[in-house]
């Protein structure tokens, strides 16, 4: 029998039976082997809730207010995304429509030294910082995702930055906003990117992570954690988008109540799987998040 005659589920089948054969001959890895289309985020309850992470042609859309950290987050998701836990994904891409690679890749040595970013931009840190800085920089060696900075709003830009950089898995996009060209109003671009940016994951077998603000956020409500409603943008997140995630801090709102640090995200929709939070850690001296299972 040709394997053109064999049933798509069967072969789902088949491919499921030998991820569990090879679970089982190696103990170390057991509940690591992914599909072959699966991209873990690095962040293990983020990964659990989506069902072992990311999928290729998956468009993941993260927002939230004002200095909620989106772009500190995409950073370590595609930082942490770079190797997956069976160390076979390539890097992955970061196109950045706000600041140069040298910046971004400030922001991931600090974050991963947990040195202080400021102290690092003034070359102010102790011996023991610089230390930790250098350990760090040979530790992420393998690990820094490809950086590329686009001015032009144009989504085919980022097309071409990934012509330059094959094998590559995951592509994160900071931010949505960069990314408006045309004299329509402001929704419908940005809606219209949000759709070419699907069709761009679709097309080149990758998960694209757009970060955003929430641009119809109301402010004059008393739970300002986001929801699906907050993007905006003629409802084009919640249309096309596989997995939509919400950033929330209360420290941004209420910096009396003990709660400096804690930070909830939100799986506001996931096409193959249910909604619900995972409870994440920002440590906001080397604006850098952790997942509390490392904690």
């Amino acid at each position: 029998m040709h394997d053109s005659d064999i049933s798509p589920l069967t072969r789902l089948v088949s491919q499921l039976a030998a991820r569990m054969d090879a679970g089982e001959s190696s103990p170390a890895h057991a509940g690591l082997q992914l599909a072959d289309d699966l991209v873990p985020s690095g962040f293990r309850t983020l990964d659990r809730a989506l069902g072992g992470g990311f999928r290729r042609g998956d468009l993941v859309v993260l927002g939230g207010d004002h200095a909620a950290g989106c772009s500190a987050l995409a950073l370590a998701i595609a930082q942490r995304a770079a190797l997956g836990p069976t160390g076979r994904l390539g890097r992955a891409l970061l196109v950045s429509s706000e600041q140069l690679p040298s910046r971004i890749h400030e922001r991931l040595l600090a974050a991963e030294a947990r040195v202080p970013l400021d102290l690092l931009r003034l070359g102010a840190v102790s011996e023991e910082e610089h230390v930790r800085l250098a350990a760090a920089a040979l530790a992420l060696r393998d690990r820094v995702p490809v950086v590329e900075t686009v001015c032009s709003g144009r989504v085919d830009d980022v097309a071409t930055a990934l012509d330059a950089s094959p094998g590559t898995a995951l592509v994160v996009v900071d931010a949505l906003s960069g990314f408006v060209h045309g004299s329509g109003g402001l929704d419908d671009a940005l809606a219209q990117a949000v759709l070419e940016f699907k069709r761009l994951a679709l097309k080149r077998q990758v998960v694209v992570l757009l970060t955003t603000h929430l641009g119809a956020l109301d402010r004059t409500r008393r739970d300002l954690r986001p929801r699906l409603a907050d993007f905006g943008m003629r409802d084009a997140v919640g249309a096309h988008a596989d997995v939509v995630l919400g950033l929330y801090r209360e420290e941004l709102y209420e910096a009396d109540l003990g709660v400096a640090g804690a930070a909830e995200l939100a799986v506001l929709k996931q096409r193959d799987g249910a909604r619900g939070y995972v409870d994440l850690y920002f440590e906001g001296r080397f604006v850098r998040f952790e997942d509390v299972l490392d904690g």
